[in-house]
């Protein structure tokens, strides 16, 4: 890249967005109700004190709009309802019906889809064999991110700047994928060049899109200007108060981090800045495949951000404590 077009892109507005975890708690302002799960057709594994795993937990508390991929729905009704759920998570695991059931159907077992059905709840079928489930779960969520986009412009009309606008951040809405990893490798891959090109759209623009599954998770970072900033659960750093609290209570704290990666996806990430990493980057040397790719870096203060000429994923372990 050129010194002008190094120039230019310094003068280019920067737009701040910020990557609130879920499992922080308040979500620093994040708003629950703008924020959707997708659940994929991968196995919601109980625990030894409960039939609903940690991360699975927290974000369906913190998300307001549920989907189920075709046969994710099959694994939301074992994991709550089949014989091996316990009944015991989330005030009452019958309660946990998902807003809409999506895909082509062909995974969704009959007992499966009656129960729902008698639940109230809907389900679409979407042949197009061109598209994965976890896309024509996206076009759900899509079409309630536009309504919710109509509904927040009609109520800011009349009010001033709300708290994002206010604090220089750029975000509306959030989109969790569950269930991403963990399977067949080139199922994993689609999640991630789905999780890419979706992030593309004109209707995610504002929308922070992440997967997760009990071990690992992902977020995608959008390109300059837009300047991430990162707020995870377990930063490498010292939390006195933090660490009392948790010795008071008996209940497992689940949270990202420290260890962390940034994954060049889609193009090569020319220059890549980052701050509150152990081993920063200064945009000095461009992330590839068949090049660098950082991994294995480690999260050392409460803000990391992140500033990239390229789409990156933001990779962080998830540690239970």
């Amino acid at each position: 890249m050129s010194d002008q077009a190094s120039q230019e892109e310094r003068r280019t507005p920067i737009t701040r967005r910020r990557y609130y975890s879920p499992f922080l708690s308040p979500l620093h302002g994040s708003n629950t109700n703008s924020a959707a799960l997708i659940i994929l057709n991968t196995p919601i594994k109980s625990t030894a004190n409960s039939s609903l795993p940690d991360v699975f937990r927290v974000l369906w508390k913190s998300t307001s709009f549920h989907v189920c991929a075709d046969g994710g729905a099959n694994r939301l009704y074992d994991a709550t309802i089949g014989p091996s759920s316990s009944g015991d998570d989330i005030d009452d695991n019958d309660a946990l019906v998902p807003d809409l059931i999506t895909g082509d159907l062909d995974s969704i077992r009959s007992d499966v889809r009656s129960y729902y059905e008698k639940k109230g709840v809907p389900i679409v079928c979407v042949e197009d064999q061109n598209y994965h489930d976890l896309d024509k779960s996206l076009m759900a969520v899509e079409k309630w991110i536009e309504k919710l986009t109509t509904t927040s412009s009609s109520s800011s009309s009349s009010s001033s700047n709300g708290d994002n606008e206010s604090n220089g951040f750029n975000q509306s809405s959030q989109a969790f994928i569950y269930g991403g990893f963990g399977g067949r490798f080139d199922q994993e891959m689609a999640c991630i060049n789905t999780l890419y090109s979706w992030g593309q759209k004109e209707a995610f623009q504002q929308t922070q899109m992440s997967i997760f599954d009990e071990e690992t998770g992902v977020i995608l970072l959008p390109e300059a200007p837009i300047s991430n900033e990162i707020l995870i659960r377990f930063p490498d750093i010292e939390e006195d108060d933090d660490n009392e609290s948790r010795e008071k209570s008996d209940q497992v704290e689940v949270g990202e981090g420290p260890t962390c990666g940034l994954i060049p996806i889609g193009a090569r990430c020319e220059r890549v800045y980052t701050s509150g990493l152990k081993w920063n980057l200064d945009g000095d040397m461009p992330l590839e495949f068949g090049g660098l790719v950082s991994s294995s870096n480690r999260i050392v203060d409460k803000v990391v951000t992140v500033k990239t000429s390229s789409p990156l994923l933001f990779s962080f372990e998830i540690v239970k404590r």
